[in-house]
């Protein structure tokens, strides 16, 4: 187990939680935790620490809890992701708040199915679940903001543009024909990205001219296609060098 997430409500004081019923299961069962174990912890959306085990059963989990750590800071990157199907949907979340982005949003797109937006993976209890897993892996307690957005020409002109920021972001759109992110200028601590991510058919002509309109520059991965999970991750690992780059003394690679 890398962490337990405790939920708000379970907080009984600022020094002790108790766990009951289906989150008792999943802590006994899935974290196995016992009495006398002493775990990482972390108040979803609030402060992190350790936690001793008081008691612990299937049907009720105490905790003693220390809470002295501040949430890890968001890296100043926005996604955007065309509505995939609800499995990938999952993982996209996942690797989201695995990554620390700040904010994550879902849009309807020309090429992907209109009953995506149907799906239970996109109901607020879904999208805490898998945020509380990933937050879980990586000992942290802050959700990134994560929005589902039914139209795309709606998202554009309403939200997209407050995503741009005041730190002359880089704004990447993926795109098969796209250039390489070789090129882009290394990123420094306080500049903002902005990175949108098709679904499984990619971004329409129109989507991706639209994006190109408005100052993206057109990326592609590479001669393989990549799943969506996957061209995500792969981007957020290259934003993550070419900040590193930006922040590197002046000399050095």
């Amino acid at each position: 187990m890398n962490s337990l997430i405790i939920l708000p409500h379970e907080c009984v004081d600022a020094s002790s939680a108790v766990l009951l019923n289906e989150r008792a299961q999943y802590a006994f069962g899935t974290h196995e935790v016992r009495v006398g174990d002493v775990i990482k912890v972390a108040v979803l959306g609030g402060k992190r620490g350790e936690g001793q085990v008081i008691e612990s059963s299937p049907q009720r989990v105490v905790l003693s809890i220390s809470l002295v750590l501040p949430a890890l800071p968001p890296k100043l990157v926005d996604l955007v992701v065309g509505l995939p199907r609800p499995q990938t949907i999952r993982k996209v979340v996942q690797a989201g708040v695995m990554f620390g982005v700040r904010s994550l949003h879902f849009v309807r797109t020309e090429l992907g199915e209109k009953s995506y937006l149907m799906s239970t993976a996109l109901s607020p209890e879904s999208l805490e679940e898998e945020a509380v897993k990933a937050l879980e892996q990586i000992w942290d307690s802050r959700v990134p903001e994560i929005r589902v957005h039914r139209s795309f020409k709606h998202f554009c002109e309403n939200r997209l543009p407050m995503l741009d920021g005041t730190q002359a972001p880089i704004k990447i759109v993926a795109h098969p024909t796209g250039q390489s992110l070789g090129g882009c200028p290394a990123l420094g601590k306080a500049q903002e990205a902005v990175l949108a991510v098709g679904p499984e058919r990619g971004w329409s002509e129109a989507e991706v001219g639209e994006f190109l309109v408005r100052g993206f520059r057109s990326v592609g991965l590479g001669e393989r296609v990549l799943r969506v999970e996957l061209a995500l991750t792969s981007l957020l690992g290259q934003i993550d060098l070419l900040r590193l780059q930006g922040s590197a003394p002046h000399g050095m690679p």
